[in-house]
């Protein structure tokens, strides 16, 4: 079992885990190679992943694009939804500029927090998104006005019915701004290709931060049945589960950091709302830098993924670290006691 996650057969290792086998095929050519457009395309690819967090090198993984990914997927989804006009051709353009701007702040930001080995997340694409939202606001784009005086009456209890486990799932799809079963399945389904461990770890963490907010929002609770109070966990949960080493005391702190990162969002909403903003992925940066920052302060340092690549390659690796280490402690004891023969 070992030997297949580090090895994996011939057809798997182009598909899963990090897909290995594409990557070494494709490091052989460079940029300037007539399959550029096959190395664009993978990269692209890649970048769609990074949302997830599966990093190889920089380029050729995605790293420099996947907040540009996420631009180019969420503006699009959200601007009609809080701008309440179609889009246009000039918000097509605040979108392209802003695809451009994250990757010179994803450059800017990974410079700062590199020196504490922490990655950028998706701060970047938080960053230009509401710079995007607010300037377009600023133009002049049509809102429509809060109707303050209009009233509602919503149940007093949390709807704790198939609707909210449905949010789970969609929590999936909501992480690119689409409430999509469609969607939330064919995204659950890649990242099992990838790693299973993380498609849990993942699911698990949507599903904590799904219920958790049934205590902390309060009626009416659509939001939390489209999955828009999930995203944040399942990224939240991912991203310990990816970034360290996926031993039971790091899972419990992805699931823990899942909850946290719930109350985060909860205590967002409010004020983001007041500008009629959605708070984006802002909680599971947050929470996510909070949490490995102190899982790295208190815990080993061997539990820190230098590499990243997948959580089940990540756990092999260190299983045979600890083997190494235990081999070498025992030859240390018994060199000392032949030499006393």
């Amino acid at each position: 079992m070992l030997n297949i996650i580090q090895n994996p057969p011939f057809v798997l290792a182009w598909v899963t885990g990090d897909a290995s086998a594409a990557k070494d095929a494709l490091s052989k050519f460079t940029w300037r190679s007539p399959i550029v457009v096959v190395k664009v395309v993978d990269s692209v690819l890649r970048g769609v992943a990074q949302v997830m967090g599966i990093p190889n090198s920089i380029i050729e993984a995605g790293l420099t694009n996947f907040n540009a990914v996420l631009v180019g997927t969420v503006i699009p989804a959200l601007y009609p939804v809080f701008f309440h006009q179609p889009l246009s051709l000039p918000v097509w353009g605040y979108m392209i500029v802003s695809s451009v701007f994250s990757v010179c702040v994803l450059g800017g930001l990974g410079r700062i927090l590199d020196a504490h080995t922490l990655p950028a997340f998706t701060l970047p694409f938080n960053l230009v998104t509401f710079m995007a939202f607010v300037s377009m606001r600023e133009a002049g784009y049509e809102i429509e006005p809060l109707n303050v005086n209009q009233t509602h009456e919503y149940p007093v209890d949390p709807t704790w019915n198939q609707q909210v486990w449905l949010g789970t799932l969609l929590s999936a799809g909501q992480v690119w701004g689409v409430e999509s079963v469609w969607c939330s399945t064919l995204v659950m389904v890649a990242v099992f290709i990838s790693s299973p461990l993380l498609t849990l770890l993942t699911y698990t963490g949507a599903t904590v931060a799904t219920f958790t907010a049934l205590v902390v929002s309060s009626a009416p609770y659509t939001l939390v049945e489209a999955g828009v109070w999930g995203y944040n966990g399942f990224l939240s949960a991912g991203a310990i589960t990816f970034f360290m080493v996926p031993t039971p005391r790091t899972l419990l702190l992805a699931v823990i950091n899942a909850f946290f990162t719930t109350f985060i969002h909860s205590s967002l909403s409010p004020i983001f709302a007041s500008v009629q903003l959605p708070v984006l992925t802002i909680p599971f940066c947050l929470s996510s830098l909070i949490f490995l920052s102190l899982a790295m302060s208190v815990g080993p340092a061997s539990l820190r993924v230098s590499s990243p690549s997948f959580p089940e390659r990540h756990l092999v690796l260190y299983a045979q670290k600890l083997s190494n280490e235990k081999k070498t402690q025992e030859i240390a004891t018994t060199v000392p006691e032949i030499s006393r023969l």
